[in-house]
Parts: structure tokens; C-alpha cells; sequence
């Protein structure tokens, strides 16, 4: 089995505010990926975050909520932590709060994938774009528990030989940066709701 590992620490400096609490369809943006991954199969869901607010919609929703007393130090804590807390497992899958129109059928599709063979890291590609989610197998573990500053696992990815990329929809990796892209997502709501109205 997999364990969920969502890390949601970050200070969004480009945003100017914390965007994981920013309003999208009167919910948090980071809810939508919290639901989604609520109805996914995992052996563990683990929540990393330095906001109560965030806290809470974990602690609603049965997760293990785990506070990142040192967001300072970069992702790297809030990945750090996640394993740390996870029970023994298979595998780790990292998200990130931000992709508030991730699909369940591509993170199950990811999921799949990586269950053909478990040594290899999982990552999701549309066209040229990767992202998040990634699924990296446990014999990865000590090395993400050695990762520092803000990187993230990426210098694991370019040292692996053992890398499978899974299309997934334009959505899934549809992240929300910086005012542009919040933009850009109710721009698309104000273009669904104008294409349910027509029909």
C-alpha cells in the first residue's frame, strides 16, 4: 500500500497570502485536493501544515495531521515529515495543496502504474508539463529523509535510472502559483457555468 503524503507548509511568497485558504466555489482551494485524495485508497493519509485552519479541514476529514514547526527550512521539512509519520508501506505519494482540479481517476491511474513494479518513481506528465502528484518507492527512503533546504525530491528523480512519466489531464496538474493562475481558475468556472447555462 501507498501512503499520502500532502505538504501543505508553504508561505506562497508569490501569491502574497496564503493561497491554500484562498475561496474557489466557497471552499478552500486546498479542500478539493483534501476530498479527492479522502475518497483514493491509501494505507495512510498523512497532512503536513503550519496553519490551524488547514489543521482542522485535516482533523474533519480523518487525517493524520502533523505541524511543521519549521517551515522556514523548505519543503524538504514538510517531506521529511510525512515519511517520518507514515507507517511502513510501499510506497509515498506527495501532493501538494494548490491543484484544485487534480483528477481521482489520475491519481488512481498513477497508483496502477506504480503497482507494476515498485522500484520505480511514478511522475505525471501532460504534453511537456510534469508535476505533482510523484510516487516514490520506500527503498527511496533514506535518501528523501537526507533532502535539505527547498528543493523537493527532484535530485532524487535525476540521479534515479528507474522512472516511469503516466499522461494525465491538463487538469491534474493545473497548479495555482501566483493571481494569474487563481485567475485563470474562476475564469474557467465563469466559462462552465456559461456552457451548463447554454445547455
Amino acid at each position: 500500500m501507498i501512503c499520502a503524503i500532502i505538504m501543505a507548509s508553504g508561505y506562497s511568497k508569490r501569491m502574497g497570502q496564503n493561497k491554500l485558504i484562498m475561496k474557489y466555489n466557497n471552499k478552500f482551494l486546498i479542500e478539493y485536493t483534501l476530498n479527492i485524495i479522502s475518497r483514493c485508497d491509501f494505507r495512510s493519509k498523512i497532512l503536513v501544515t503550519q496553519y490551524d485552519e488547514i489543521k482542522e479541514l485535516g482533523e474533519k476529514l480523518n487525517y493524520k495531521v502533523v505541524t511543521n514547526k519549521f517551515p522556514n527550512k523548505g519543503q524538504s521539512e514538510s517531506i521529511k515529515l510525512g515519511v517520518e509519520n507514515s507507517p511502513q508501506c510501499e510506497g509515498y505519494m506527495f501532493f501538494v495543496g494548490d491543484q484544485p482540479l487534480i483528477n481521482k481517476e489520475d491519481i488512481e491511474r498513477l497508483i496502477k502504474v506504480f503497482k507494476e513494479d515498485k522500484n520505480y518513481i511514478v511522475i505525471p506528465k501532460y504534453k511537456d508539463k510534469t508535476g505533482n502528484p510523484v510516487i516514490y518507492p520506500s527503498i527511496y527512503k533514506k535518501q528523501i529523509l537526507n533532502l535539505e533546504g527547498d528543493k523537493g525530491g527532484k535530485s532524487i528523480i535525476k540521479s534515479s535510472h528507474k522512472i516511469k512519466y503516466v499522461n494525465v489531464s491538463e487538469n491534474t496538474l493545473f497548479d495555482i502559483d501566483n493571481i494569474d493562475d487563481y485567475n485563470n481558475l474562476l475564469e474557467r468556472k465563469a466559462e462552465n457555468e456559461k456552457g451548463h447555462n447554454r445547455n
